[in-house]
């Protein structure tokens, strides 16, 4: 089974990133904002942007440790005062204090980021709630489970060769990180 390490740093970063450029996104908003943002980075570049693991709620995929510091409900201390140094929800809303760290990302980080920020950043949490239930990945995983990285794959047989290459890599121990 394909996993990452979660970078808190990042996924803070990217939440401002995405609140800066969209003021009152909701956490619901967020979460799948960050979902397509991963699952495609992972798709083109074989890693997701922030590692978090994702599980399927009735909601929808939502990034847990992620999750968990928004809600400033995390069992790790440094994953909630990551995200604090951005902002905070208030409410349902995020609200940041200062922007994006750019140089916690890479060149194709932050080209994902504004590409699913310019496709879906518009998009109403109902909405972006919809769009995910038909994801492959969130109807394969039991309901309340975690989302199998390797089932993001599933129906774009473009990336089917990115797969290959991370599954032989994990399974050998090989696997480096793709910094692009």
């Amino acid at each position: 089974m394909l996993s990452f390490d979660f970078r808190a740093d990042k996924f803070a970063s990217a939440v401002a990133f995405l609140v800066e450029r969209r003021p009152g996104l909701t956490k619901k908003q967020i979460c799948k904002l960050m979902y397509y943002a991963d699952k495609t980075h992972l798709l083109r570049y074989g890693r997701p942007i922030t590692g978090d693991t994702y599980y399927a709620l009735e909601q929808g995929p939502i990034p847990t440790r992620g999750l968990n510091a928004m809600n400033e409900a995390g069992r790790v201390p440094a994953d909630d005062e990551a995200l604090r140094a951005y902002g905070k929800l208030e409410g349902w809303e995020f609200r940041i204090y200062r922007g994006a760290d750019l140089k916690a990302f890479s060149r194709t980080d932050i080209a994902v980021l504004e590409e699913i920020d310019r496709k879906f950043g518009g998009c109403p949490a109902w909405r972006l709630e919809r769009m995910t239930h038909r994801e492959p990945a969130w109807k394969k995983a039991p309901q309340n489970g975690p989302m199998k990285f390797e089932d993001f794959f599933e129906s774009e047989p473009s990336a089917d060769l990115v797969k290959s290459i991370l599954i032989e890599d994990q399974d050998t121990g090989t696997a480096e990180p793709v910094e692009a």
